[in-house]
């Protein structure tokens, strides 16, 4: 009885022993899965680490913790995923700013271009209008201009029928004292007057206005004065063949007072004269001989034409030899004008083509030498106020070629040497002493620029305005 009471509670005591260990096992266990998540909740991230070899009660330890780290992994999940979708909210919005502001700066650039392309389609529309008004303009005072022209034309058409060339004649008489006066026009100390005795009644004094009817007279002279035997370097017309008719010296001065010529051999009674002709009437005539007659190319070559060509053609670009090459093309040619022989010539050499120069060239050649050596003062393009020493010479009578015949009558009665009107009624009449028409002038000042009839302008101001001449209009285009 004793021996199985002992037995119940040896029994009864390892109950007790099992339920004490079964109840300190779980308090650890507790204790151990609280104290892990209790770590990981200040950690980062979680850190798992490879089971390693444990113990049979250890691997259940383990598998007991799973069930903790299972719900601290559900219970950070919610929150990666609320981080994910801030930034992925973030960088969505940031993405639309920038889209909106890209969309709004290509609707600023498409409005400033539009505002552009405003600008200059009104600013194109302002100049096509302001070029509009000032055509008009021009065409306005071009119409002003013909009208004043054609009244002006008119009035003195009027004037003319009313007065008589004498009237005429010696209203411009008037109007070259006039302007001698009011410019107080040096002496230019030109002495082109040549003396004949033989006519009128105490002889007459004539200064040549080159490419103003003076061959014409310079012919009669010759053959009623010296004869078919003159004649001067082979050439019997030629103004130097007069040289001993030419008044070049003064005399001194006689006891008289009231003595108003002063030149050797002349009586105060003489009559002196010129012809005029409109300047650049004038200017194309000249040119026009060079033109027609190539052997005019040749008298002329030194005095003016080869330095017009050459100057006014060659161009700056051109290598040694091709400037070579034009040059002794041109010299042959004009070494062969009147032979016979004709050389080939290039087809693009300019100096060539044509052979003989132009208005522009004339004109660059006579502003490149006036007033400042002997090829200035060629008396082709003098000023006639300059080449007979108008305000100093005193000339009797001035006709004007254009107004031939009427004043050329008046001359010669003046001259009294009526009685070989035949003679110059006769070279009148022949085609080289048509003086230029104004539209024939007109033609030609189109071919110059700005500043060649600028030049022009200023150089026969004074000529212009002694015989009635209009100067050269500057609108008219080169």
């Amino acid at each position: 009885m004793v021996r199985c009471s002992k037995v119940v509670v040896v029994q009864i005591l390892a109950f007790v022993a099992v339920l004490g260990l079964l109840n300190f096992y779980f308090k650890n266990e507790e204790t151990d899965t609280a104290t892990p998540q209790s770590f990981d909740e200040n950690l980062p991230t979680r850190i798992k680490f490879k089971p390693s070899i444990h113990t049979e009660g250890e691997q259940e330890a383990d598998e007991d913790s799973e069930a903790p780290e299972t719900a601290y992994n559900k219970t950070l999940e919610p929150e990666d995923q609320t981080t994910d979708q801030d930034q992925h909210d973030t960088q969505e919005r940031l993405r639309q700013e920038q889209k909106e502001a890209e969309e709004r700066a290509r609707k600023e650039q498409e409005e400033k271009l539009r505002k552009e392309q405003e600008e200059q389609e009104r600013l194109r529309k302002e100049q096509e209008e302001q070029e509009r008004l000032r055509k008009e303009k021009e065409e306005q005072e071009r119409l002003r201009k013909e009208q004043e022209e054609q009244e002006r034309l008119r009035h003195e058409q009027e004037l003319a029928q009313n007065k008589s060339p004498e009237q005429v004649i010696d209203e411009r008489m008037q109007r070259v004292k006039d302007v001698c006066k009011r410019l107080n026009y040096p002496n230019s100390n030109q002495f082109n007057m040549y003396l004949f005795r033989k006519f009128g009644k105490s002889g007459i004094s004539w200064c040549p206005t080159f490419k103003a009817s003076s061959s014409t007279w310079r012919d009669f002279f010759i053959d009623n004065v010296l004869g078919s035997h003159a004649n001067f370097m082979g050439v019997h017309y030629h103004l130097g063949v007069l040289g001993n008719q030419i008044l070049t010296r003064y005399s001194q001065r006689g006891s008289s007072a009231t003595r108003k010529r002063v030149f050797n051999g002349e009586s105060d009674e003489s009559v002196r004269f010129t012809v005029v002709r409109h300047p650049i009437s004038r200017l194309i005539s000249h040119l026009r001989k060079a033109q027609n007659y190539p052997y005019e190319v040749r008298a002329q070559r030194g005095d003016w034409v080869e330095e017009s060509i050459i100057n006014g053609r060659t161009d700056p670009n051109w290598d040694s030899a091709t400037r070579s090459k034009f040059k002794r093309e041109w010299d042959t040619y004009v070494n062969e004008i009147g032979s016979g022989r004709h050389s080939p010539f290039s087809d693009d050499n300019p100096y060539l083509h044509p052979p003989y120069p132009v208005f522009p060239e004339l004109i660059d050649f006579v502003m490149r030498h006036r007033g400042r050596d002997d090829k200035g003062n060629n008396g082709h393009w003098r000023p006639t106020i300059e080449w007979c020493d108008l305000c100093q010479n005193d000339l009797d009578i001035i006709i004007q070629l254009e107004e031939e015949p009427e004043e050329l009558m008046v001359l010669l009665e003046k001259l009294q040497m009526m009685q070989y009107k035949s003679n110059f009624l006769s070279k009148h009449n022949s085609s080289s002493n048509k003086s230029a028409s104004a539209d024939e002038i007109r033609e030609y000042v189109k071919q110059l620029n700005r500043e060649q009839k600028e030049y022009l302008n200023k150089m026969y101001a004074a000529d212009f305005e002694m015989f009635g001449y209009d100067p050269i209009p500057l609108d008219e285009a080169a």
